[in-house]
């Protein structure tokens, strides 16, 4: 097959298979590990005959198109999506979580609603709740939808991941119960049928300092060393490195402060509403020269073809993976993800506050303190104490984002 015919077999053949598959090919692509699971040969005639990656094909051909909302429920019946919809409004307005945290659920909620219709072949999730005898048949229906959600998702791949799903997929249940729409939740004790119920590990591995430094000098254009930079030397998460707006930079404090990205409410799922920009400056420079222009959204990663005018955390995702894979970095035996950038971040940031603790440990002996630390919360203000872990922080980064 020629470069065209690749895209005509994509369109033609994988995604019939996407939605057999509850995958939503307007608004998502495959990973790597369900193509190669469902078309071994054509992911080998990428990587041949053209030098690519799927994600990498994904970018060439331009998918997903986006032609639907991002997030709908329109594949469900009407009191299925008002349901939902009024949980999710409950969540934003009278309990006040964060826009991302809302996008999340909805993103969990969405790919479980899509597998359960599909599997069961109806569109109404509410029909069997009504009914108090239905009680075991649909708790059967929802472990069977779980079980397909396991083997076809590759979110669902820790015990973590896995008992979020079923966490916040069972709160939206409990709405239900709540407000009398529903006789009993049927995820009940579903961990328990998994052998989901155990403590998660949360030894998450993280990036070093050299394999950030490998990733950098492999990423060969300005967008991929920007969603490195924004990904292991900001802390950021995918979502946030995707609809990261110049509105949101100062580049250039009137305060002689550091530069920083400053959030409005409701844009970080948690953490700090400004975040200091302690490397990669002349990365984000740099990029901004070359999107600078009268037709430039002002987003750092556009997309012309995208409803919102930028790239989706997933292409992110993609992204940061194909840079590794070039890299030949890997963690813990696996191809690193913008998350373990992240986790450098928190990593490397945690070691700089505790080397500024034992800085302040004569001080504290001298004024009969118990710890360094109680001289920082007692005898420093926030912003003096801010400014010494900046300055640590600064000087650690210092250097891993050189071409």
């Amino acid at each position: 097959m020629d470069f065209a015919d690749c895209e005509s077999f994509y369109h033609e053949t994988v995604v019939p298979t996407m939605e057999t598959n509850g995958l939503d090919p307007t608004a998502e692509t495959p990973t790597y590990t369900w193509l190669n699971r469902q078309f071994p040969g054509f992911v080998k005639h990428l990587q041949r005959r053209f030098d690519l990656s799927p994600g990498q094909f994904y970018d060439e051909i331009g998918v997903p198109e986006a032609t639907t909302p991002s997030g709908s429920f329109d594949f469900l019946s009407d009191n299925t999506q008002q349901a939902i919809e009024a949980y999710l409004d409950e969540l934003s307005t009278r309990r006040g979580r964060a826009d991302a945290t809302i996008d999340t659920r909805r993103s969990i909620l969405r790919r479980y609603g899509k597998v359960y219709t599909n599997i069961h072949d109806t569109k109404d999730l509410l029909a069997p709740l009504e009914n108090p005898d239905e009680r075991v048949a649909e708790m059967d229906r929802v472990a069977a939808t779980f079980d397909a959600m396991d083997q076809l998702d590759d979110a669902l791949t820790t015990l973590a991941s896995r008992r979020k799903y079923v966490q916040d997929t069972r709160q939206f249940y409990k709405h239900l119960v709540m407000f009398g729409n529903a006789a009993y939740n049927p995820l009940a004790d579903l961990e328990i049928r998994f052998g989901w119920d155990t403590t998660p590990s949360w030894n998450n591995k993280a990036l070093d300092r050299n394999a950030v430094q490998q990733l950098y000098a492999a990423a060969t254009d300005q967008r991929d060393r920007f969603i490195v930079v924004a990904c292991c030397g900001w802390g950021l998460r995918p979502s946030e490195v995707a609809s990261l707006h110049i509105r949101q930079l100062n580049l250039d404090p009137d305060d002689d402060s550091h530069p920083y990205i400053e959030f409005g409410d409701g844009e970080r799922k948690n953490g700090p509403g400004t975040v200091a920009l302690l490397a990669g400056l002349e990365t984000v420079k740099r990029r901004i020269e070359t999107l600078g222009g009268p037709e430039w959204s002002g987003y750092l990663l556009p997309s012309p073809s995208a409803a919102t005018g930028h790239l989706t955390a997933e292409t992110v995702r993609r992204r940061f993976k194909s840079v590794a894979e070039a890299a030949d970095v890997t963690v813990d035996g696996a191809t690193p993800t913008p998350k373990t950038g992240r986790r450098f971040w928190y990593t490397t940031y945690g070691a700089a506050v505790r080397r500024v603790a034992e800085r302040f440990e004569d001080v504290a002996a001298e004024q009969g303190s118990a710890s360094a630390q109680v001289v920082l919360d007692n005898y420093l203000s926030e912003s003096e104490a801010r400014s010494h872990r900046r300055a640590e922080m600064r000087e650690t980064l210092a250097g891993l984002f050189v071409e």
